[in-house]
């Protein structure tokens, strides 16, 4: 294990026992058998450490939602089952950390917190529309956002159940009631009309579609480090006052060699 994800788990340790304000570097360094001065070579700031701690809990996730290993003899349905048991799951094996999450950072307590939150959000519901999709086809199609705010909305419900009320359930058979209460709004949709054509994000269309490439990168693309880094310097550099377009081209090119990520990279092109 490598020294700075070594410091990220002894920091969740404290953060979950103390809290975050009452946890100081000096604990994370010396659990760390560094010194206060060498935690700053590998992370600006406690409050740094804390969102890569939110970032690499999310990669996780995904990376274990998207394994080739879970689908291996299961069904499109039982897939989706299954991802949730593991959403499930790993709530409740991570619920002290979560609470601290809720309860020592409103998310407007810090500008960067607060945009870390939204892009986590929104690479949740892109999942979640994702797997919707995947489970229930193309019936699901013109009800998918209706369908991704009811699942949200009925993890939500659960979830502080099982973090703020330290509920015991069975993650197999929530995430079974789930699923058949999704299944019974699925079948009753051929006599209704959808009522939502889109989620509101609190992101820019151009960030917004930056980062679905980069959840597809995550979730699907070999060669993740390199065309992550590629991909933050593309958004790096459109980001500024003189972007220079020939390495704008240059970057987008390495991008656009890889398949698995043709189809966002569609979607982002119409606003670059």
């Amino acid at each position: 294990m490598d020294k700075k994800k070594e410091l990220m788990n002894h920091a969740i340790h404290f953060f979950s026992l103390k809290g975050f304000h009452q946890t100081s570097v000096q604990e994370i360094a010396q659990a760390g058998g560094i010194s206060k001065g060498a935690f700053y070579k590998h992370f600006d700031s406690k409050e740094t450490l804390f969102m890569d701690i939110l970032s690499r809990y999310n990669e996780e996730l995904n990376a274990d939602l998207s394994s080739p290993y879970l689908e291996e003899g299961l069904d499109e349905k039982q897939i989706f089952i299954r991802k949730l048991e593991m959403e499930i799951e790993r709530t409740v094996t991570n619920k002290e950390f979560f609470l601290m999450v809720f309860k020592d950072f409103p998310k407007d307590s810090n500008a960067q917190l607060e945009k870390l939150f939204y892009e986590l959000r929104s690479s949740q519901l892109t999942v979640h529309k994702n797997n919707l999709l995947e489970a229930y086809g193309e019936k699901a199609q013109p009800f998918i956002y209706d369908l991704v705010t009811i699942l949200e909305g009925i993890k939500r419900e659960y979830f502080f159940n099982l973090i703020f009320l330290d509920r015991q359930v069975d993650a197999k058979k929530l995430a079974g009631f789930i699923a058949s209460s999704i299944d019974a709004i699925v079948s009753q949709l051929g006599e209704m009309e959808p009522v939502l054509t889109d989620l509101p994000s609190p992101l820019s269309p151009l960030e917004e579609n930056f980062l679905n490439v980069e959840e597809k990168i995550r979730m699907s693309a070999p060669n993740k480090d390199k065309l992550l880094s590629t991909l933050q310097l593309l958004r790096e550099e459109t980001a500024k006052d003189t972007p220079q377009q020939f390495l704008i081209e240059a970057l987008w090119l390495y991008l656009s060699q890889e398949p698995q990520i043709e189809k966002e990279l569609l979607h982002l092109k119409k606003f670059l």
